[in-house]
């Protein structure tokens, strides 16, 4: 699998590609369906990683910790995903992917 700034370099290319209107629909169709996958790959990487970062932060610097408070710590993260993950699920702003109609009239 690519890095996440393989990926994100992959997405900006494709959105330009979208941009310079010299795409067919069908094709442009084509970069867009997989500039959303890009996007939703990169999306579950970070929210893993976030995840991760969180337990991270909620351990004791001594280490000390016992299994069941590790446990618990990682229920609280879960349910800090969860809603995190509802908020996500509204419908997404994409800017990135923007068409504008070709027409002789340039402004």
């Amino acid at each position: 699998m690519s890095t996440i700034e393989e990926r994100l370099k992959k997405l900006e290319n494709l959105s330009d590609s979208i941009k310079d209107n010299e795409l067919g629909i069908e094709d442009a169709m084509k970069l867009f369906d997989e500039g959303i996958k890009l996007v939703r790959s990169i999306e579950k990487e970070l929210d893993a990683m976030e995840g991760k970062i969180q337990i991270l932060m909620n351990q004791p610097l001594d280490n000390e910790e016992t299994p069941q408070e590790t446990q618990n710590e990682e229920k609280k993260v879960s349910k800090v995903s969860d809603k995190s993950n509802k908020k996500k699920s509204q419908k997404p702003e994409l800017e990135l992917f923007s068409f504008e109609a070709k027409t002789g009239n340039h402004e």
